[in-house]
């Protein structure tokens, strides 16, 4: 038997310093779809001080929520911001969640601490909030023609966005991040950042089809339809974010 020819690598970005609770759940609901449609994933966690070349990936992954671990995450990824930063402009897709978010931003600043200028691939800044955002958030999803994009935030942070990216969400309901517009999240070509830290992609499994069909696109340049998948237990939750039901 012929071996598929599709052949997609992710990078997931320093589990030795920023795991999350959902981010093992988001890179499974990534590989799963994907190989349910035959195409060959491979998963490489790039820890710290390892290089990044950015013709090597066409996935990336970032999340974590150990804020005390912000400042030395930010140090190892200053080391590839180059790579980082190519990857980006070249249209792969990354999605950036919680801690990652903030690191993929221009900058951040803590309780009564200095601005520290973060990675930049993102055009927004963090600050700490008196208050935190927590419960479900659902809003629509303009580059994916207005779907719903469900999710649970739990973070102190309030994200403003500037002129080069534009909100991941316009929320239906949830505080949101950026409290000006009543917005979640920010996008700058294929890159996501969000602080919606639940299961992101398997509770939304058109948003994980979207990554996987972008850098599909992107490595073999031509656009791959995907294969429809049996997705009644996403949907179930999904819908269950949204009726409470």
């Amino acid at each position: 038997m012929q071996s598929n020819p599709l052949k997609l690598k992710v990078a997931y970005l320093y589990p030795d310093i920023l795991q999350g609770f959902c981010d093992e759940s988001n890179i499974e609901t990534f590989c799963s779809r994907a190989r349910s449609r035959e195409i060959d994933v491979s998963v490489h966690e790039v820890m710290a001080h390892t290089k990044i070349q950015s013709s090597k990936y066409d996935f990336y992954y970032i999340g974590g929520s150990n804020i005390q671990a912000l400042e030395y995450a930010l140090s190892v990824l200053k080391e590839n911001k180059d790579e980082l930063h190519t990857a980006a402009n070249a249209g792969v897709p990354m999605l950036a969640v919680n801690c990652g978010y903030q690191l993929f931003g221009k900058s951040y600043q803590m309780h009564n601490k200095a601005k520290i200028e973060a990675l930049g691939i993102l055009d927004v800044y963090s600050i700490i909030s008196k208050k935190i955002s927590y419960g479900s958030v659902y809003g629509t999803c303009a580059f994916m023609k207005n779907k719903i994009v469900v999710g649970f935030e739990n973070h102190k942070m309030s994200t403003y966005l500037n002129e080069k990216v534009v909100p991941f969400l316009t929320l239906k309901k949830g505080k949101g991040n950026n409290l000006q517009d009543k917005t979640e999240g920010a996008r700058y070509k294929q890159v996501i950042g969000t602080y919606l830290s639940s299961p992101l992609l398997a509770q939304n499994p058109h948003l994980c089809d979207f990554f996987i069909a972008c850098a599909l696109r992107i490595k073999y340049r031509c656009k791959i339809p995907l294969m429809p998948l049996c997705d009644d237990i996403e949907w179930y939750s999904h819908n269950f974010l949204i009726d409470g039901k």
